[in-house]
């Protein structure tokens, strides 16, 4: 999925329905650059979600308010096209249905409630465009955090690209509103300071051991923790020494509640400020991050950059990014590296050389090869049932640059590498659109063909030739000796067999 072609500027407007606030981008894009006409925020309060699960009517006439005035700034610029997304206040509203409804059907804006997974592709997006307009290069490890008010969304960045997205409901104006009761106690400071304490290990927990070089830190409250430590806003993407953050919020756990309020502006400022410069202090402690860096960004500079030319668009990321996202689950769970690389590659192979037999494209030829890498992921909670329990990995994991869909047909796919084929007693293969099932059945029964190819996990065949004869799929391999990878096959090319009407032989390299 690419943007659509455009060949002159346009208005576009980008809206967040945050959990503080309802922020929206009027802008124009002309070819690779975007320029805000303005830059709209409207305070509206979401955080009663978190403590009922449910949006109050104030909230909901507050959210629709806004997108009211936003829909007329809009109507001024003769903007027509508008791409609204939601955050973590209205993922944790139960009746956040009934919101998204009214507002489509009196303002005509229809909102897109997104995952963390989402959340840190776009921020990656802005990052990137960011960082290619400074002329900067993100070697190495980053750990890329947007630290927002309802929850944090940690995207790890590994040489330019997203390879992992976690979540943690660790926001600055949850954490106020949990501690509401300590507010006015010397407890409170030293309360916030734990729990952020406890979130940074929860989010580092679930990444990589080896720390990362530095940390890319997102989210107004990161920026305005940037101006109290070093007097000045940051421009750009500016560093920030990890030292420096520690000094301030020691300064601040020390400090009176008068005199964090003062400093600050207001009480309900500084403690939310507390409580971001707690975690990325922490963060940058238990990592090891040399250096904290706090880019000029948000998330609607995320959406904007999904409007530029190259972009694959919403949910969408390359299949070099994806399979970099995939070969991190597959290190993740400790699962073999290089026998799951081997079988994708296999998996690749049949397919291109298939291409006339299963009519497919580039987009599922990347979801094939993600599937295969992490066809074996499962084995991380039980050997025998792998297949099932890869599936359910995959269902529960965050993943960037993929649809919720092709989440769903990405893990039928790994969950059908062995053992039985789709039966219509299968929930999670029969709740997927026709067209779906039959691609999922298409990449399952080449998958299998390519896992029954190496028996022994030690990558013996590497290369294929495939070929349609006589009503049968040759499939010549560059190895002599084949009994038992011709066995195994025996008992894996059913499915395709049953799909494509061929049947499948294996036979050896050809002598020279």
């Amino acid at each position: 999925m690419s943007t659509a072609a455009h060949t002159g500027p346009r208005t576009v407007a980008v809206v967040d329905c945050g959990t503080t606030s309802t922020r929206a981008f009027l802008a124009e894009v002309d070819g690779t650059t975007t320029r805000v006409l303005e830059d709209l925020v409207v305070p509206v309060d979401l955080t009663d979600a978190f403590a009922t699960g449910k949006l109050d009517r104030a909230a909901m006439d507050g959210v629709v308010a806004a997108l009211r005035g936003i829909r007329e700034a809009a109507n001024a610029y003769a903007i027509r096209e508008i791409r609204a997304v939601g955050t973590s206040g209205l993922r944790e509203a139960s009746n956040a249905d009934v919101l998204l409804e009214r507002i489509r059907h009196e303002l005509g804006i229809d909102i897109e409630v997104i995952d963390a997974a989402e959340e840190s592709r776009l921020y990656w997006q802005a990052l990137r465009v960011l960082c290619a307009s400074c002329g900067r290069t993100l070697d190495g490890d980053q750990l890329m955090i947007e630290v927002g008010g309802g929850g944090s969304c940690i995207g790890l960045i590994r040489e330019g690209d997203l390879v992992q997205a976690v979540d943690e409901h660790f926001g600055t104006q949850r954490i106020v509103d949990i501690l509401e009761d300590l507010r006015d106690s010397a407890d409170f400071v030293v309360s916030v300071d734990r729990l952020a304490l406890g979130a940074a290990r929860m989010m580092l927990s679930r990444l990589p051991p080896s720390g990362p070089r530095r940390l890319v830190v997102t989210g107004s409250a990161a920026r305005r923790v940037f101006a109290q430590v070093t007097g000045a806003e940051p421009d750009d993407i500016d560093p920030l020494d990890p030292a420096l953050i520690d000094r301030w919020v020691r300064d601040q756990l020390a400090a009176s509640n008068h005199q964090r309020a003062e400093q600050a502006g207001s009480r309900e400022l500084a403690d939310t400020l507390l409580a971001g410069g707690c975690l990325v202090r922490h963060l940058a402690a238990l990592s090891g991050a040399s250096e904290v860096l706090v880019p000029q960004l948000t998330l609607r500079d995320g959406l904007l950059a999904d409007l530029l030319p190259g972009s694959t668009g919403p949910h969408h990321l390359d299949a070099r990014h994806l399979l970099a996202e995939a070969r991190q689950l597959v290190r993740r769970y400790g699962a073999d590296l290089a026998y799951a690389e081997n079988t994708a590659e296999l998996a690749a192979q049949i397919f291109d050389q298939c291409r006339e037999l299963h009519g497919l494209g580039e987009r599922e030829r990347a979801l094939l090869q993600f599937a295969a890498l992490v066809h074996d992921i499962g084995a991380y909670i039980n050997v025998r049932n792998r297949h099932k329990h890869t599936m359910y990995l995959i269902a529960a994991s965050d993943l960037a640059g993929l649809t919720v869909l092709e989440k769903a047909m990405v893990a039928n796919v790994a969950r059908y590498h062995r053992k039985s084929p789709p039966e219509p007693h299968h929930q999670e293969f029969t709740a997927l659109p026709r067209r779906e099932r039959v691609v999922v059945s298409h990449l399952a029964a080449i998958l299998r063909l390519a896992y029954a190819l190496d028996v022994e996990r030690d990558q013996r065949i590497r290369r294929v030739v495939c070929r349609v004869d006589a009503g049968r799929l040759l499939i010549r391999v560059d190895r002599r000796q084949i009994a038992l990878e011709q066995w195994s096959m025996r008992g894996k090319a059913q499915l395709f067999e049953e799909i494509f009407g061929l049947r499948v032989v294996v036979l050896p390299r050809e002598e020279t």
